[in-house]
């Protein structure tokens, strides 16, 4: 499935439109401060839902945008790119119960998780508005990538990684 363009209609941008105020108001529930998700757009969120995330849950590769969402990986933590998962809105209800991610699907998968993680906060710590935050409010996550990421990613199939346009794999420092 190959990734869609950067340009698009008003009607793609809609469903982001909806997605992104619908995390805003889950993270004003959580009434903990979180901030990251009032600095990004919809084009953001598209890029992290598409790009990042293949535009389909996690779980059950389920495709219909209206029927996904982004949740909180670990819900202790505020949602940001680095601590979100795309999944099915029931899946997210399921997610959102767990209190250890990592025990309950295992660590197979949360490395898969973790390494899109990695992706995310490499693309949007570059954008100033996050940088400047991040710099001031959060300490360093450290995540380094095991040295067969890309099999665990992929099944070794570069032909996901390039449909999905990811950069190279590289240790986290």
């Amino acid at each position: 499935k190959a990734v869609v363009s950067t340009q698009s209609t008003g009607e793609d941008f809609s469903r982001y439109r909806s997605l992104l105020q619908s995390i805003r108001s889950a993270e004003e529930a959580y009434n903990d401060g979180s901030k990251i998700i009032f600095l990004l757009t919809e084009a953001d969120l598209r890029y992290l839902a598409e790009n990042i995330w293949g535009a389909q849950s996690v779980l059950s590769q389920w495709e219909d945008t209206y029927d996904l969402t982004l949740v909180r990986w670990n819900r202790r933590q505020e949602w940001s790119p680095w601590n979100c998962v795309l999944l099915t809105n029931e899946e997210a209800r399921a997610h959102s119960k767990l209190t250890k991610p990592e025990e309950a699907y295992g660590p197979v998968f949360t490395q898969k998780i973790k390494y899109r993680h990695i992706l995310g906060k490499q693309y949007f710590s570059s954008m100033p508005k996050l940088a400047d935050y991040m710099s001031k409010n959060l300490t360093s996550i450290n995540m380094p990538l095991p040295s067969n990421a890309e099999k665990v990613m992929y099944g070794g199939r570069k032909k996901e990684a390039e449909k999905v346009s990811l950069p190279p794999l590289t240790e986290a420092k």
